[in-house]
């Protein structure tokens, strides 16, 4: 499949997190830069990682970088949080190598949230509580240190995607090689690819108002063919996918 296929019942984006309620979902395989953790409501969820080996529960982690497809037969939360802005969520979800299974009592308790919550799922504001509350309650859990100061400094001016990022390189004052060196032991990817999703997630929110190719060179994309080849790679999902099934009302 090359496309989510979904029925949306809402959902919310904000700098920090992406949250969407859905009737279910399937993704194809793709790798974020993100923490992604999926709820089911009735169904496990079931998460095949690039050997093919299946991950199941009725809430699942994946931590950033993992190449994984998902499948939810019925009603799914799914959340996206960005690692920058929530470093104690991308913390505990590197905990176990992998994609995993939550047990016990948070487990139970993100089921507890959803299903208090079943009735009001298409309202923004009780999908931006939900992802709030998971991402409280994780805080609590053990977490990963903070980037360098000037790895730091990369990511805040790398959020514009307009940002000349050989200069933002230089004005760190570090060999490229090392500062390089630095940004993947903490962030996890090179700066170029951080710098591309980057341009995804900006690309993604101005489907709301513009057309794809609008789109695509609002958020520094050289065509659509470029955003559409990185949605489906880092997203699973094709930008006519994202506005059918994430975007509209």
């Amino acid at each position: 499949m090359e496309r989510l296929n979904e029925s949306r019942i809402g959902a919310v984006h904000t700098d920090a997190f992406a949250v969407r309620a859905s009737t279910s979902t399937v993704s194809t395989f793709h790798a974020q830069h993100g923490t992604a953790i999926l709820v089911g409501l009735d169904n496990d969820v079931t998460v095949t990682v690039a050997d093919r080996e299946h991950v199941r529960g009725r809430v699942v982690v994946v931590p950033p970088h993992l190449p994984h497809a998902v499948v939810s037969p019925g009603p799914t939360l799914g959340l996206l949080y960005d690692p920058e802005r929530a470093p104690h969520v991308a913390g505990y979800s590197r905990s176990r190598g992998g994609a995993f299974p939550l047990e016990g009592r948070l487990a139970a308790r993100f089921g507890a949230a959803m299903a208090a919550h079943r009735a009001s799922l298409p309202r923004p504001d009780v999908l931006d509580g939900l992802a709030r509350e998971y991402a409280t309650w994780l805080s609590k859990e053990p977490s990963r240190h903070a980037p360098d100061r000037r790895v730091a400094q990369v990511l805040e001016a790398l959020r514009d995607p307009t940002t000349d990022r050989r200069l933002v390189v230089a004005n760190t004052g570090l060999a490229q090689a090392h500062l390089q060196a630095l940004f993947v032991r903490d962030v996890g990817l090179p700066i170029r690819t951080f710098q591309l999703w980057r341009r995804l997630l900006v690309a993604v929110a101005a489907l709301a108002r513009l057309d794809a190719t609008s789109a695509a060179h609002a958020a520094g994309f050289a065509d659509l063919a470029h955003f559409s080849r990185t949605s489906r790679r880092m997203l699973g999902y094709s930008p006519t996918g994202l506005r059918d099934n994430l975007l509209q009302s």
